[in-house]
């Protein structure tokens, strides 16, 4: 939930679906979960047409995506010469994504699944953390690349894993918080692995191994998706981390936040 894209890199002309949901769920079903869904919104435009055929390709259920007059969401993606991507001003365009909001058969439908994943930029994001409150469901959260913000800590008792991209950042307020909440905290370091903390306890991953990095959109999408279903399964910290790690190995292989 809920951001399901297209991608346009100007260096090669491609353009390609993407979104953190809809990067998130083919990273889950690669990683080998049975029933996948995205919800959120789409225009009926040309771009809606790539997101859905990309989904109908990875097997993923779109019955919660709703496709109304507008334009589908769009992002304008850099990519230097070392592979990392960077963005110019004005390179996200929201369109319709930014006015999906959560039905009565929508919180149905969320409180019937075993793990929901949003991000803290969704439109939704608060409803969503007051409908966790009252379900049983995994919730899995992207705080991206933000600054470590105290402020965030009102949602943790609703958030049971926690991710960010900690490149540039001390994890060290990770470790408090996971002392005092119950959450998985997890921070993406990068070339550098990642670190994660539960109960006080620290565990670290290195990063898989690739040859050439063409690309590192999706990279954080990818390596979620390979740990939330491999802690759905065994609800062991180090085998998920080592998990996401390849998948985020995988992705840095091609442009894009899949294959297409």
């Amino acid at each position: 939930m809920t951001c399901c894209c297209v991608d346009l890199f100007p260096e090669t002309g491609k353009i390609l679906p993407g979104g953190n949901s809809l990067n998130l769920a083919v990273s889950c079903k690669k990683a080998g979960a049975e029933n996948v869904y995205v919800m959120g919104n789409i225009g009926k435009d040309g771009y809606g047409e790539i997101v859905k055929k990309a989904a109908d390709k990875y097997g993923i259920n779109r019955a919660g995506i709703r496709e109304i007059e507008g334009q589908t969401a769009n992002h304008m993606i850099h990519i230097d010469e070392k592979g990392d991507r960077y963005f110019k001003e004005n390179s996200w365009i929201g369109g319709v994504w930014a006015d999906w909001r959560i039905n009565a058969d929508d919180e149905k439908f969320m409180k019937s699944m075993d793990a929901v994943v949003t991000t803290i930029g969704e439109p939704e994001f608060k409803n969503i953390i007051k409908i966790k409150r009252d379900a049983p469901f995994l919730l899995s959260v992207d705080f991206h690349d933000e600054n470590i913000n105290p402020e965030w800590e009102e949602y943790f008792d609703a958030v049971d894993l926690f991710f960010i991209s900690g490149k540039n950042q001390n994890p060290k307020k990770l470790e408090e918080w996971s002392k005092n909440f119950n959450a998985v905290f997890t921070a993406t370091l990068g070339e550098f692995g990642s670190v994660s903390f539960k109960d006080g306890l620290k565990y670290e991953c290195n990063a898989a191994k690739v040859g050439k990095v063409i690309d590192t959109t999706g990279c954080g999408d990818s390596y979620q998706g390979g740990f939330i279903v491999e802690y759905l399964k065994s609800k062991n910290i180090e085998n998920a981390m080592r998990k996401g790690s390849e998948s985020a190995a995988e992705t840095l292989s091609y442009i894009g936040g899949f294959e297409i």
